[in-house]
């Protein structure tokens, strides 16, 4: 059951201090989405970013009621280029290049998230950290109602579906996130991750070979590679 959205504190307070408005009837046949999407709007769209803003910073002016009613949006000719960073990141030199590489690149897959799919994610985020992940798979299935050509909540479903032992359904989110982002290298470790813990070494040898691709810096990356290498074949590289 989704958490209400004027929950006190939003998500990550104790349970008993939570406040969930009473619905006639109770949820049954009552949009998750929808009662997120109505206390947004409520709230002005008043969603934080996923790091505060800087101190000294003065908090953005309020949206022009011209906008009242209607959820915004991240303008799309401010998108950060992901090909760029990809290439980046490709070519970095570092350990320490290719980590905040790693991190802008998980910022611009993220841009484009409206603010209500955004409270879902975090929603996610914070079951998974409670230990309840069909409550987090549950989150990003309405995150995935409202942005599904966002390939990044295929991936973030895929790894709550994992948490659950749902290694099928992760997969299959995998397959649809790498459709929509073959660039994307965190989405390949996991699946290789899961070709892993199915036992199958050589998918995940081949996972872990994209990952070498696009991150060649990524953390203990030879090292993994060479290990899923001799699992698969039964010799060093």
């Amino acid at each position: 059951m989704l958490r209400a959205a004027l929950a006190v504190p939003f998500f990550f307070g104790d349970a008993k201090t939570r406040a969930c408005p009473w619905i006639p009837g109770g949820w049954r046949g009552f949009s998750r989405v929808r009662v997120l999407a109505v206390a947004c709007l409520w709230l002005g769209c008043a969603v934080p970013a996923w790091a505060d803003a800087p101190a000294g910073r003065a908090a953005p002016a309020p949206a022009s009621s011209a906008g009242a009613g209607q959820e915004t949006h991240p303008d799309p000719s401010a998108t950060p280029d992901l090909s760029v960073l990809t290439a980046q990141l490709a070519r970095a030199s570092s350990r320490a290049a290719a980590a905040d590489l790693e991190v802008r690149l998980e910022q611009a897959r993220r841009h484009a998230l409206s603010p209500t799919t955004r409270l879902l994610q975090r929603g996610a985020v914070a079951h998974l950290a409670e230990g309840k992940a069909l409550s987090a798979v549950e989150d990003l299935d309405d995150a995935l109602v409202l942005q599904p050509d966002v390939a990044i909540l295929w991936r973030d479903r895929a790894r709550a579906r994992l948490t659950a032992r749902d290694l099928t359904g992760a997969i299959a989110d995998l397959g649809v996130a790498l459709q929509r982002d073959g660039q994307d290298a965190v989405a390949w470790r996991l699946l290789s991750a899961i070709e892993e813990q199915r036992g199958d070494w050589q998918a995940a040898e081949r996972a872990w070979q994209q990952v070498m691709a696009l991150d060649p810096m990524v953390e203990g990356g030879r090292t993994k590679g060479e290990q899923l290498h001799l699992k698969a074949f039964g010799r060093p590289t």
